[in-house]
């Protein structure tokens, strides 16, 4: 029988590690002191505990009982009953002023807070729970293995995610790529080779969170390329 793995470490861009950036990602590892320069490291390791909602739960638990927070209601504010991890996130939300914060209140109404903690929410989080840590920007980098030399079970992963952009990509993706666009160019097919690219360079700028800042990169992406040279723009 074969094992697998998916280990991962990275950064938080932040200016210093609070006790809500302590109680969010506590559980991957955290290490304020390094590697330092307004970079604090955490990781997943997949034979380890830890950067599970369960741990996140924990920690918020713990912080709202620091903050002297009375112990969450019973129901959700549409009046549904609520699991223990969207009480306290309620409760955490209207201590730091951000219960009317519609990304954050969808997150609370619609995620399954279940396994592992999500990068992405835990970001989203912790910029509406801002106690003065300015968390910028999350570096994540990891990879998946096996235990035999199976096919197609080594691979990698990253991301980058912050209030202006999110980007992710796998070493998968790089194949997927490559044999669409071989397959484009071999076939002489001009209209299938630019869908791809179109749709890769897509996938980029809607990592943009800022819509009308993101249209005006498209534009200027489009221009930049008809200037390239060896392209006829007329073509």
């Amino acid at each position: 029988m074969a094992n697998h793995y998916d280990d991962a470490t990275g950064v938080l861009h932040l200016d210093r590690v609070t006790p809500v950036i302590d109680a969010l990602f506590g559980g991957f590892k955290l290490d304020a002191s390094y590697p330092g320069d307004g970079k604090a490291y955490i990781a997943h390791m997949s034979e380890e505990s830890g950067g599970s909602w369960g741990d996140v739960l924990e920690g918020l638990t713990a912080l709202a009982a620091q903050l002297g927070l009375a112990a969450p209601g019973a129901e959700a504010p549409d009046g549904d009953e609520e699991s223990p991890i969207t009480a306290v996130l309620w409760q955490l939300a209207r201590h730091f002023g951000a219960d009317e914060n519609e990304e954050l209140a969808h997150l609370i109404e619609h995620y399954r807070f279940e396994d592992d903690a999500d990068l992405q929410a835990l970001f989203l989080i912790a910029a509406c729970f801002d106690d003065g840590h300015h968390l910028a920007a999350i570096e994540f980098e990891g990879c998946w293995h096996c235990s035999k030399p199976r096919l197609f079970e080594f691979g990698g992963h990253g991301c980058y995610l912050s209030r202006e952009v999110e980007v992710f990509r796998t070493s998968s993706s790089a194949r997927e790529i490559g044999q669409g666009l071989r397959e484009a160019v071999a076939a002489r097919d001009d209209d299938a080779a630019a869908a791809l690219i179109a749709r890769e360079a897509r996938n980029l700028l809607d990592g943009i969170q800022d819509e009308p800042l993101r249209q005006r990169v498209a534009r200027r992406v489009a221009l930049r390329l008809s200037e390239s040279s060896g392209i006829d723009s007329a073509a």
